[in-house]
């Protein structure tokens, strides 16, 4: 005689079985799988979802699919519970050894959003349990029990909370919430705290938003330092309106807070004069802040005016140091700038006696490049960068130059520097980093050769700054 096996779940629709997308073939077939005890809990859900769509391809299948647990299951067809949208009684349920708290039913509930429900409304409970099933989206009703306190919950890290999405605890005998239980309660999407005997409300409360947790009716006697809730409490029009509602015991009636002024709890009238020290502080601070902001955004065009302004030398370079009265930037690769520069912009300022160093022109042969840049640029009284719009390799040793141009203008009020814009280029970031000062103060040539004008206006620039002194 041939083994009998027992199937409790539908194995041949598991990862190496068929899929719902073979429905089409399955048609004409007919699967008889009666005499199995089918288990119709969670681990059916998948296939019970993906069978919706299909159910009447499956429904030879499934007729024949009867549950023989769990018990609120038995004897019903798979196919009945798909067909009428009943797949949110596919639970599992939970035991002890899955963490759920003694006299409490949790199970899982993969349907409604992958939850798991602890159930343990009225079992007697008297303080937080110490485990909970490892599961997310925990959602968690400990309603009508007789938990006095919620120090449990400081022990806890916030890993803790992050699994739980609801918290009920309405019904207790709750009496006091420390600032340590609502920080962990803002990880929480709702907490529900209704009916307990709460009479203080920490101000640690703000970090929670007002419909986030639910006090219900709170009677308080309320003092000066609660006038904060007026501005927390959720507003009338929204829809968590009646979550919390702090009723003052005032004169033997009571009254909502928000109805209550700093009159009304006795509180002691603002010392204006107090206030207006404060307010005189708060703007001066303000004003030293912006003043401080501006300077600092600013603070190449407050150098170059600081300098404008005061005639003064800070370490000048001894007379016998400088070589060269001017050291020209300019990327060597373009051509035009290299013709205005050799046949008319040089000449011109060396038959005026001024001693020019050009680095393509003059520098020494073979010599490390960056070595002899430094060397010459320190020995030259001032130093004219030319902005052109050809980019190419040698712009990596103009941004050196330039580096180095403008440490020797900002370090020693002796040195000068002419910026020249030959292609009206724009001031992107790595001009900006050095010569938006003179950008934005118009200290800029702009390149023109419509009257002929460019080197009598360079010249009397370098005339207004002292060349030979």
């Amino acid at each position: 005689m041939g083994r009998i096996t027992i199937y409790h779940y539908f194995s041949i629709f598991n990862d190496n079985g068929l899929k719902v997308r073979h429905a089409g073939k399955l048609s004409g077939w007919w699967i008889q799988v009666t005499g199995n005890q089918w288990i119709c809990d969670c681990k059916v859900y998948p296939f019970a979802k993906i069978s919706e769509m299909q159910v009447k391809s499956f429904h030879r299948l499934n007729f024949y699919m009867t549950c023989d647990s769990p018990a609120n299951m038995k004897k019903r067809k798979l196919f009945d519970i798909i067909k009428n949208s009943e797949l949110d009684q596919l639970i599992c349920n939970l035991s002890l050894a899955d963490r759920c708290p003694p006299q409490c039913r949790c199970f899982y509930q993969p349907a409604i959003g992958n939850r798991t429900v602890v159930d343990c409304s009225g079992s007697g409970l008297t303080r937080f349990p110490s485990a909970l099933p490892l599961y997310d989206h925990l959602q968690i009703d400990f309603t009508n029990n007789s938990i006095r306190n919620l120090k449990r919950i400081e022990q806890f890290g916030l890993n803790f909370f992050e699994r739980i999405k609801k918290l009920d605890l309405s019904n207790n005998q709750i009496i006091t919430i420390s600032d340590i239980v609502l920080y962990r309660f803002r990880i929480i999407q709702l907490v529900n705290m209704r009916n307990n005997a709460i009479k203080r409300i920490p101000r640690s409360l703000q970090m929670l938003k007002p419909c986030q947790v639910a006090f219900g009716q709170l009677i308080m006697k309320c003092k000066c330092e609660d006038l904060w809730l007026k501005t927390w409490l959720p507003l009338q029009f929204q829809s968590c309106a009646t979550n919390t509602q702090v009723l003052c015991e005032h004169n033997g009636l009571l009254r909502s807070i928000t109805k209550m002024g700093k009159v009304d709890l006795g509180c002691p009238e603002t010392n204006n004069n107090g206030s207006l020290l404060n307010i005189s502080i708060c703007s001066a601070f303000a004003t030293v802040i912006i003043i401080a902001s501006i300077i600092f955004n600013f603070r190449s065009e407050v150098f170059i005016l600081t300098r404008s302004l005061f005639n003064f030398v800070k370490k000048p370079v001894a007379p016998n140091c400088i070589k060269h009265d001017i050291y020209i930037s300019v990327n060597e690769d373009d051509p035009l700038v290299r013709k205005w520069l050799l046949t008319s912009l040089v000449p011109y300022l060396e038959g005026k006696g001024i001693d020019v160093f050009l680095f393509f022109r003059d520098s020494a042969f073979g010599a490390p490049r960056e070595q002899e840049t430094i060397e010459v640029m320190s020995k030259s009284r001032n130093f004219i960068i030319l902005l052109s719009d050809i980019t190419n390799g040698n712009q990596e040793w103009n941004k050196k130059e330039w580096k180095y141009a403008w440490n020797y203008y900002k370090c020693d009020f002796s040195r000068n520097l002419i910026v020249i814009n030959y292609d009206f280029v724009k001031c992107d970031d790595t001009v900006n980093k050095f010569f938006r000062g003179f950008f934005t103060l118009r200290k800029v040539i702009n390149f023109s050769n419509f009257d002929n004008k460019i080197e009598e206006d360079i010249l009397t620039m370098l005339n207004k700054i002292s060349l030979c002194n």
